[in-house]
Parts: structure tokens; C-alpha cells; sequence
């Protein structure tokens, strides 16, 4: 079990008129003068959140509990974390857990951290994220791109051959238009995923209340994670086995998880002269994309 040290709390959610007992167990007071429906977390069957909610679906019961009941956004990081280091290494529950950007609690598990390890904190900065999903979508995308772009100069080569002819005289002239046809739409699409990556980030910074937080940032020999400070009690860790794979780019290393979320670690996190040692750190433990 992860963050088992965070204490629980008491929420009450005036749309529903329900109250929430939230901590080693899940309890639901429909009426404070009668007995609380208590559950046991490895009873969940789906977790789930949304720009504007949380839902936990138990077998006879599911329940809703809108973010702005939340006293503040640590509040509502408290209840995430307790809610998913409690859901951590329980199989068969279906989780959907999107616009966070960073790993979700259940994937952590209590570490060794006595090892060496690097370690930064800091806020995110929004071109960290930018380059980020920029370099993920076109690392999926790069050879569809490529290919568009020379079958639009291919397609252009013939069209003007059509349109002008006497190919032996125009040849060289044809060559070099389309061409640059070609590497123009390569680069219009690059532009819109800058474009899209820009989007995700502000997606990100409506959705997610860590945006605004400082967060741990911790590579080690038993694993790796981002976490919020103001939760971090210095041994969670999302081990090594969990990676599939990460990449790298001017401003960061990302680490890519089985279950498709990302480890954004910025760079200027950490002193430039370690900054190669981390990623040769991350190689040894995780192929690069």
C-alpha cells in the first residue's frame, strides 16, 4: 500500500447531501443520525476522474463526488492520494483517470530510497510539457508524417508535369517545387501538434490542480516518480518494472507508463553536470523510444 501515512478526512457534499468518511476506509452518512455505509477498499470495482468529479463504483453502490465540494485544491489532492494509494497493486478495478499530468497514486508502490538517487523539485513550466507531448505524439507519428509529405511531392511532381509539361526542359524546376511542397506540409503538420501540445497544457492547467503545486521528483534504483510535495512522504515509487519505455528532449526526460501515463522530469530540475548522468541513469533501467 502507498501514502498509507496520510491522514484521513471528513467531506461533506451539500448536492447530494451526502458525507464522506475518507481515510482507511471509504464511509457514506446519508443521514448523520444513521448508521454510515462502510466499505473496504479492495472492494472498489471503478475509480474514476474527470475535469469535474470523482466517481467510486462499488458492487451495489456508485458515488459521485463533484470537486467543488473540496474545501481546496489540497483537499482534493488528499482525497485523490489516500483514495488511489489505497486502490495501489488491487487488480480488476476500472480506472479512468484522465487530464493528470502526472502518474496516478495506484501506480506507486512503498521503495528503498536509502540508495542514491537524483532527486529535483519544482513547478512545471509550460514549455516542459509542450515539448513533451510534442515529442511523444510525433514519436508515434513521425513516419505517417513523412510519408504524406513525399506522396504530396510526389503528387505535386505529377501535377505540374501534367499542368506544364515538356518535362526534359522543367524537370529540375519541377524537382525543386515540389519538394518544397513537400517539406512545407511535413512542417504545417509538426505545427499543429506544437499547436495541439499547447492545447493539452491548458487542458491540463483547467483540469489538474498539481499544476499549480510543487512536485518531487525522484529517479532511483528501485524506481521513479513526481509527486506532489505537499504529500510526499519520501518512500513511494513507481517501480522500474511498470516502464515501458522513455524519451528525452531539450528540456526534459519522460517516462512512458505500461498503463500509458507519463513521468515528465524537467531538466533545470538538476545541476547541468548530472543532467547527462540522469539520462544515462534512465537508459539503464528503461529502453528509449
Amino acid at each position: 500500500m502507498a501514502f498509507e501515512a496520510l491522514p484521513g478526512f471528513k467531506l461533506d457534499v451539500p448536492q447530494t447531501e451526502q458525507t464522506f468518511i475518507v481515510g482507511d476506509y471509504f464511509a457514506v452518512f446519508q443521514d448523520e443520525n444513521d448508521m454510515p455505509d462502510v466499505y473496504e477498499w479492495n472492494s472498489v470495482i471503478s475509480y474514476s476522474e474527470l475535469a469535474d468529479h470523482f466517481t467510486i463504483g462499488f458492487e451495489r453502490a456508485e458515488y459521485v463526488i463533484p470537486k467543488n465540494a473540496f474545501a481546496d485544491n489540497l483537499q482534493i489532492i488528499h482525497f485523490r492520494t489516500i483514495a488511489e494509494g489505497m486502490l495501489s497493486g488491487i487488480k480488476d478495478v476500472e480506472k479512468n483517470v484522465k487530464s493528470r499530468i502526472i502518474p496516478p497514486k495506484y501506480n506507486y508502490t512503498n521503495a528503498d530510497l536509502s540508495a542514491s538517487a537524483f532527486n529535483g523539485t519544482g513547478v512545471y513550466a509550460e514549455k516542459e510539457i509542450n515539448s513533451g507531448s510534442v515529442s511523444h505524439i510525433y514519436g508515434k507519428i513521425r513516419i505517417p508524417i513523412w510519408f504524406i509529405a513525399a506522396a504530396s511531392a510526389i503528387a505535386s511532381f505529377l501535377l505540374l508535369w501534367g499542368i506544364g509539361g515538356d518535362l526534359e526542359k522543367n524537370y529540375i524546376f519541377y524537382l525543386v517545387i515540389s519538394f518544397f511542397i513537400g517539406i512545407g506540409i511535413g512542417v504545417v503538420i509538426y505545427l499543429i501538434l506544437c499547436i495541439v501540445a499547447r492545447y493539452r497544457y491548458s487542458g491540463f492547467l483547467k483540469r489538474d490542480v498539481s499544476t499549480a503545486e510543487v512536485i518531487v521528483f525522484v529517479v532511483a534504483p528501485d524506481g521513479f516518480g513526481a509527486i506532489e510535495q505537499c504529500i510526499y512522504s519520501g518512500k513511494e515509487l513507481i517501480p522500474w518494472s511498470f516502464a515501458k519505455y522513455f524519451y528525452e528532449t531539450k528540456y526534459s526526460v519522460s517516462i512512458v507508463c505500461r498503463d500509458k501515463s507519463v513521468c515528465c522530469i524537467p531538466k533545470r530540475l538538476f545541476q547541468k553536470t548530472s543532467q547527462n548522468d540522469l539520462v544515462e541513469f534512465v537508459a539503464s533501467r528503461v529502453e528509449q523510444d
